[in-house]
This record gives structure tokens, C-alpha cells and sequence, in this order.
């Protein structure tokens, strides 16, 4: 190649190389410069001139081995990027991930997933509006990002509250940060006017719902979930707890007080109130839950009527027992098949599990039924503090049908009294009675059958049933023990149960930690043979067979 169209060649790229620079530089607005344009124009004029005035030379180069081989390598590289470009592009709208989280904790829990199936079916509109600044929308889209990719029925979409007051009014949001989860109401769901309710309405009455919101201030997993659940449900349910016997209630600080569980119950768009029974004269008509939590008192005899009336309209109660709880309840629950002997369990293989929280008087479980509050709880584990006995036998023929929900281990047993002298536990061996030990029960009762009248009485009209969840324990519910293990999982499994909320009953959104390894005895022994004896010896013999083996080499 002469040197006049390689001085062309050379001017020809500083000229692109301009204009590419000018491309770089161009402001949004204003486009691309005249000299930016310009430059381009002549590089590529340069560049097919110089390539015309040495097409000789550049026939003979490709003829020759070398080219050839680089322009093979060239053509394979070409290829190469192309089928990764394909692949790219196809994972864009096809793709799948993988948490390999010992809890899962990067996955949406089976709560949500269970309300958004609800939502999708139920063809329910959901959408998340974000009023964020644009810096967090990056961090905030892939959270959100869940939501949508699970079905179709919720989108997502950010809002500057400057750039859109009406949206903030609308909405009542004044600040960054805030995030709104909207249900926007079909012809179904919207109120409608009463009969008789005027055509044209006054200017001043209030125009009809479309839409219903809830405001919140944080991305969690489980605000997220909840506000949906808010917006979703036109009401809230009523759900008592008992006062008037020294019974553990939803409010209050202490290691014993129920107040977690009564803001999980809010959570799930429950009103939680108290309930004196005596001053009421009976459960309040549209009740769904009544929970009493380990009475230090019996009840009074009108107290049991009331029950007995709540049950017999299709009630539901959730009742937690302690070791020492007597009188007129336990006689109450006899009637529905439930047996609570006073006992109290003892299991030693729980001392194996003392770093998180385990002693011989606090059981831990992985053994639980085949029920609708339990069937998600396979390989978790809940702790049980002070628990006694709790059994319960159907009875088709009057409509009642019983299910175990959770059995301590093998090794476990109860005896009926227990006292603690110098930090050592003493019992009667008499009264020992061994393990796997029943501590939980529902009963379902079918008031149609429970109340079938015997010959010669007047019948009674009676449809649904009624529900009934036992606990042989309430510390495990409290405070001090909700957020251990699975320990809130089985009880709101067990409220949601009762309260007929069948799409709550689920995994809770998870938190970071850790979860005991649960063993039984002989995996215990092969764990401890293979740590301190097997794989110590293994590598003494192993260090031993390569000194003798150079030795034998030198």
C-alpha cells in the first residue's frame, strides 16, 4: 500500500473517531452538532476513497494464508457473540431463580404467595404506587418486582410527589417514602346505590368507592402482604379475648403478655378487643374468634353457657391450657372430645438443643398432624415452655371430628407433678407415663349432626360448625417465645383456621437466623462418632501412611 492512501486511511479514522466523539458529547435536547456531522461525513468519504485506491492491495491480502485464518477467527468470534446476544435476549422473558437460603429468605413466603393466588383468581386489581425519589427506585423496583412477576393482577408504578399533586391528594400522601397499595373495585365490588336512592345525587353527598388504599411506610415482606389483605377485605373480623379470670392478654410489656400475637392478629385485619363475659352476658353476635388464654380462675357456671351457646351458632374458640389450669373449662372441652389430665412433660433430648433455648421442661416439636393449621409446618420446629397433655377422640355419629396437631419426640414422658430443689427437677416415677406425648388438638363439630334432638324433643335449627383449637401451653404464644422457631406460624395458622381465612394459613414472611438441626438419637451418636473419633483418626492414618511412604522412597 502506498503511503498517500495510507495517510488517507489514517486521516479517515481520526475523522470518525471525531465524530464519534461529537455523538458522545451531544446534548439530549439540542442534538448532535453540525461539527459532529460533519467530521463523520468526511472520515466515511476518506475511508471508501482510500479503500477504492488500494483495492488491489487489499485483493492480494485476503488471498494470502494469514488473512484468510483471521478472518476465520473473525467470523467465529462474530458467531460467538451472536448466540450470546440470543441467549441474552431469551432470558430476558425466560428465566428462573434459585434460593438456596437455608429459609428461604429471598423468596416471597408462602403467605404471600397464597394471597396473590387468591388475588389472581378472584381476578382482584392491585396496583403499588411508589412515591419515591429516583435515586431508591433502582432498590425499590426489585422488591416489587415479585409481586408482579407472580401474577398479572398487581403492577407497580413509581409517582413524583412534585411532579403529581392531584395523585398525592388523592391518595393523602405528603412525603417521600411512602408507598400506597391500591384496590381498584370492579362493578361487583363497588357499593351500590340503595332502591329508591335518586338518579342525580347532590352536589354535597359523597361520590360512590372505587377504590380502596392503604398507606405504608416501609418494603417489608409482611407490610406488604398485610396492607393487600387490608385492601382486599371489606371488613374487619372481631376476635375477643377473655378478661376477668387472670387470663394473658393482647397488650401490655412483659415476658407473659399475648401482645405480639395481638398485633399479628391486627396484621391479618383482625379487630382485637377484650371481652368480660359476665358484664356482656354472652359473646357478641358477629364474633369470629374468641380466645382464651390460660385462666388462673374457673369460670363461673353461666360463663360455660355462654361458651356452650357460641359453640352451638357456629363459634370459634381458641383456648391455651397451662400445667396447673382446672375446673369448669376442662369439663367444658370434655364435651367435644378434648381430655387434658393434669401432666406436665418432660423431654431430656431437648437439653441437646440448650443454645437455643431447649431444657428438659421445654419440649421442642417436629411431630405434628395432618390438618390445615400444620400441613406446611413439615421439617420446622416449634418450643413449647411448661406444656401439658392435650388429647381429643371424634365422634362421627354427633359430628365431631378431632385431629392431633402436635406430638413431642420419642424419649418424652409426663408425669403429674414436678418440682424444681437446687436446680434439679423430682417426680413421682409412679406417675410417669412415656412419650410421644399428644400437647395439641382441633375438634371440628357439625351442629347439624351435635345437635340432632333425641326422640321426643323439639328440634333445633343448626347449620355450619363449630371450631375448637386446645394448646397444652400458652408460653410458647407469649412474648417471650412467639418469635421462636415456627412458634407464630402455628399459632396464627391456628387463628386463621378458625377465623375461616383459609389463605392466611401459611409460612410468615421470614426473618435472618438460623434454625436448630433437629436429630434423633442414633443420628446424634453417628454425628458425634464421625466428628470426634472417625474423621481424627482418618487423618492421623492418612499422615501416617505418607510418612512411611516417603521414608521408604529416600
Amino acid at each position: 500500500m502506498r503511503s498517500r492512501e495510507l495517510y488517507l486511511l489514517v486521516a479517515a479514522a481520526v475523522f470518525v473517531l471525531i465524530g464519534l466523539l461529537g455523538w458522545t458529547m451531544a446534548d439530549s435536547l439540542a442534538g448532535l452538532s453540525w461539527w459532529g456531522y460533519t467530521a463523520g461525513a468526511i472520515g466515511l468519504l476518506f475511508l471508501a476513497y482510500g479503500v477504492w485506491m488500494s483495492r488491489v492491495e487489499i485483493r492480494g491480502g485476503i488471498r494470502l494464508r494469514t488473512t484468510r485464518t483471521a478472518l476465520q477467527v473473525f467470523l467465529m468470534i462474530v458467531v460467538v457473540i451472536g448466540i450470546q446476544v440470543i441467549v441474552e435476549l431469551f432470558s430476558v422473558s425466560h428465566w428462573t431463580r434459585w434460593d438456596v437460603t437455608p429459609s428461604g429468605f429471598y423468596s416471597l413466603s408462602s403467605k404471600t404467595l397464597q394471597l396473590l393466588q387468591q388475588i389472581d383468581r378472584e381476578k382482584k386489581r392491585i396496583e403499588i404506587l411508589a412515591f419515591t425519589q429516583k435515586t431508591t427506585q433502582p432498590a425499590i423496583k426489585e422488591v416489587l418486582e415479585q409481586y408482579t412477576r407472580r401474577t398479572e393482577q398487581v403492577t407497580f408504578r413509581f409517582v413524583d410527589l412534585d411532579a403529581s399533586p392531584t395523585a398525592a391528594k388523592k391518595y393523602d400522601v405528603d412525603a417521600y417514602g411512602t408507598v400506597v397499595i391500591v384496590h381498584h373495585l370492579d362493578a361487583k365490588e363497588a357499593p351500590k346505590a340503595e332502591s329508591g336512592t335518586p338518579a342525580k345525587a347532590p352536589a354535597t353527598e359523597k361520590k360512590a368507592e372505587t377504590f380502596r388504599s392503604e398507606k405504608i411506610f416501609d418494603l417489608s415482606e409482611n407490610s406488604i402482604a398485610n396492607a393487600i389483605l387490608k385492601t382486599i377485605q371489606t371488613a374487619q373480623k372481631k376476635a375477643y379475648f377473655l378478661t376477668g379470670h387472670g387470663e394473658r392478654l393482647p397488650l401490655g410489656q412483659g415476658r407473659q403478655v399475648l401482645a405480639a400475637l395481638g398485633t399479628a392478629m391486627r396484621d391479618d385485619n383482625y379487630e382485637v378487643s377484650e371481652l368480660l363475659l359476665l358484664r356482656a352476658t354472652g359473646v357478641p353476635e358477629g364474633t369470629r374468634l374468641l380466645v382464651i388464654a390460660a385462666p388462673g380462675q374457673d369460670l363461673a357456671e353461666a360463663e360455660i353457657g355462654f361458651l356452650e351457646k357460641y359453640i352451638e351458632g357456629g363459634g370459634r374458640l381458641l383456648i391455651f391450657l397451662e400445667p396447673d389450669t382446672q375446673g369448669r373449662l376442662l369439663s367444658f372441652l370434655a364435651k367435644y372430645g378434648f381430655s387434658a389430665p393434669p401432666s406436665i412433660v418432660l423431654d431430656p433430648q431437648s437439653v441437646r438443643l440448650s443454645l437455643v433455648g431447649g431444657n428438659e421442661v421445654t419440649p421442642f416439636v417436629a411431630d405434628y398432624g395432618v390438618h390445615e393449621i400444620t400441613k406446611q409446618l413439615r421439617g420446622k420446629a416449634t418450643m413449647f415452655p411448661t406444656v401439658r397433655r392435650v388429647t381429643a377422640k371424634g365422634d362421627p355419629d354427633r359430628g365431631i371430628l378431632t385431629e392431633i396437631l402436635a406430638r413431642t419426640g420419642t424419649g418424652s414422658f409426663t408425669v403429674e407433678k414436678l418440682q424444681v430443689e437446687s436446680g434439679r427437677l423430682f417426680f413421682d416415677p409412679k406417675t410417669k407415663e412415656n412419650g410421644p406425648v399428644p400437647i395439641a388438638a382441633a375438634a371440628s363439630i357439625s351442629l347439624e349432626k351435635f345437635l340432632k334432638p333425641k326422640p321426643g324433643e323439639r328440634a333445633k335449627s343448626a347449620k355450619g360448625e363449630g371450631r375448637i383449637v386446645v394448646f397444652g401451653d400458652v408460653d410458647f404464644a407469649s412474648d417471650a417465645f412467639v418469635t421462636q422457631q415456627s412458634n407464630a406460624n402455628l399459632v396464627l395458622n391456628a387463628v386463621n383456621w378458625l377465623g375461616g381465612e383459609k389463605a392466611l394459613i401459611a409460612i410468615r414472611p421470614k426473618n435472618r437466623g438460623g434454625a436448630p438441626l433437629l436429630l434423633s438419637g442414633g443420628e446424634a451418636n453417628f454425628v458425634r462418632l464421625f466428628t470426634l473419633i472417625l474423621l481424627p483418626v482418618f487423618i492421623v492414618l492418612a499422615g501416617t501412611s505418607v510418612y512411611i511412604w516417603r521414608r521408604k522412597l529416600r
